[in-house]
């Protein structure tokens, strides 16, 4: 929509129209003072509803809550001023368009969505230290520049730390989906409250649509402070991290510096795993050396010609030892692992020959060097004779059989768990995501090995994973607890998981 070069106090030129809403009207201006481009909020107010006066307060509220951030991430403010009985605010032009329209337009992958959610909480981090309360992040608020440049915009309904509030009681500023239960409930408001908002746009820029939205704002903040969050149709460590802002007690929400470390570990593309040093290559085979350029030496008449010198080629380099493995495709099947002969008569009870510790170690070096999920997959089918497996799997680094353990099956990786010291399986599923570690506790069942599991881990570790394992076997299991934790553990799982606990029980 185009203006007929309308100018605001006799400065701003009004070019186009950006965006409206129920708050105002955001407009594309020239300054034509400084001549740039700005971004030029009016202010609408309405004689119902809240008085022109709270709608005037309001407004300066919103400029004096920019103007106190200081951040990339935020939308820097100019000037503030009233023409025409409206107010007006003049803020930095970011061109480009909102998340909300990214997300119509495109699937965005969890890097890029990792890399957004960290700038905006990074916006929102700034804005918490200076006693500033946002209360309406959702994606057509995040604009999206050129570069991944990201700008939170719109405080109109921010709320700053120690002043009255202007809301009206009867009135619910914001958009219901993105809200916090506590702010539906009227429940006190601390900076948890944006970081459910933020794990709400996280989710809609990963499902491209709204976890809570419903036919009507009734049942919409229904579902916002009773139902729980949708499953997931692109699972993985992001939906994970979601999960953890949307916990409807904000004491058990993923906390600001805990969000960026996990949001840092998505966005960054993992490091290539280091290769292994072979024995033989310690020692790089030598490439076949030069032949000495022949001196030439005066012959007396009638001597023989010198004959050259006929040196020996040096051999072919030793085959490389199978625990040299480089990829899966050095490693056909699990049949050909080192050692797997040594499995299958362990397995049979009427072996007399155990693996030796030496096998074991060259087992666990050829999964060391390949892919996670190969190696998983070659782990399970090892598991035929579990206390093998769980040997080469103890000598893995915790870090790299977590990956391993990871991509296994949840009965083969329980099999291998309940033969390792519960503290070496608290640590190899301590980064695993917590649907997946949810499934490996399930496939132990109610078991001393699992009630041992859970003893081992953080008491924060434990609620992650406990809040995906089915009630009853969740219930089973802290009942048979004995670290005196369970009462704890049960109080920092999600109201609907402790409802059908206590039903289960």
């Amino acid at each position: 929509m185009t203006t007929d070069a309308r100018v605001i106090k006799g400065r701003y030129e009004l070019r186009t129209q950006l965006g409206r809403g129920g708050m105002g009207t955001v407009w594309l201006a020239m300054d034509q003072r400084l001549g740039r481009l700005v971004a030029l909020k009016e202010v609408l107010l309405t004689p119902y509803g809240e008085g022109i006066e709270i709608q005037r307060a309001r407004a300066l509220r919103e400029a004096r809550s920019l103007a106190r951030i200081k951040h990339p991430a935020i939308a820097e403010i100019y000037d503030v001023f009233e023409e025409g009985g409206s107010p007006w605010i003049v803020m930095v032009h970011v061109e480009g368009g909102s998340l909300d329209d990214l997300i119509r337009r495109r699937t965005l992958s969890e890097r890029e969505i990792a890399v957004l959610g960290r700038d905006v909480l990074a916006g929102l981090t700034a804005a918490h230290a200076a006693n500033v309360l946002h209360r309406d992040v959702k994606p057509a608020n995040i604009l999206v520049g050129p570069g991944g440049k990201v700008v939170l915009v719109d405080f109109g309904i921010a709320q700053i730390a120690g002043e009255s509030g202007l809301t009206s009681h009867s009135i619910m500023l914001g958009t219901t989906e993105f809200m916090a239960p506590e702010r539906i409930d009227g429940r006190a408001v601390e900076p948890a409250a944006d970081l459910w908002s933020l794990g709400v746009t996280l989710f809609c820029a990963l499902e491209g649509h709204s976890p809570f939205r419903r036919d009507n704002a009734y049942a919409t903040a229904h579902a916002v402070c009773a139902e729980e969050l949708p499953p997931p149709r692109r699972p993985g460590p992001l939906y994970d991290v979601i999960a953890g802002l949307l916990r409807k007690d904000p004491a058990l929400r993923t906390g600001a510096a805990e969000l960026d470390r996990r949001l840092a570990a998505i966005a960054t593309p993992p490091r290539p795993e280091p290769r292994v040093q072979r024995p033989w290559q310690e020692r790089p085979w030598q490439e076949t050396p030069r032949l000495e350029p022949r001196v030439q030496r005066p012959r007396h008449e009638g001597a023989r010609p010198e004959q050259p010198v006929e040196r020996p080629r040096p051999e072919p380099p030793p085959p490389r030892p199978a625990s040299s493995l480089r990829s899966p495709a050095d490693l056909p099947s699990s049949a050909d692992l080192p050692g797997s002969a040594d499995l299958r008569r362990s397995a049979d009870p009427g072996a007399a020959d155990l693996p030796s510790a030496a096998d074991l170690r060259r087992a666990a070096e050829a999964l060391a060097v390949m892919a996670p999920a190969a190696a998983g997959q070659a782990l399970d089918a090892m598991v035929e004779d579990p206390s093998r497996a769980a040997g080469v799997l103890a000598l893995l680094p915790s870090a790299h059989a977590g990956r391993v353990v990871g991509q296994m099956t949840a009965a083969g990786a329980a099999a291998l768990l309940r033969r390792l010291p519960a503290s070496r399986g608290a640590s190899i599923l301590a980064d695993i995501p917590d649907r997946v570690a949810a499934d490996i506790l399930n496939a132990l069942g109610v078991t001393p090995a699992a009630v041992r599991l859970v003893e081992a881990m953080t008491t924060r570790r434990a609620r992650q994973v406990l809040e995906y394992v089915p009630p009853p076997i969740t219930a089973a299991l802290l009942r048979a607890t004995t670290d005196g934790r369970a009462a704890r553990l049960l109080a920092g799982l999600s109201p609907a998981v402790r409802a059908q606990i206590a039903l289960a029980d």
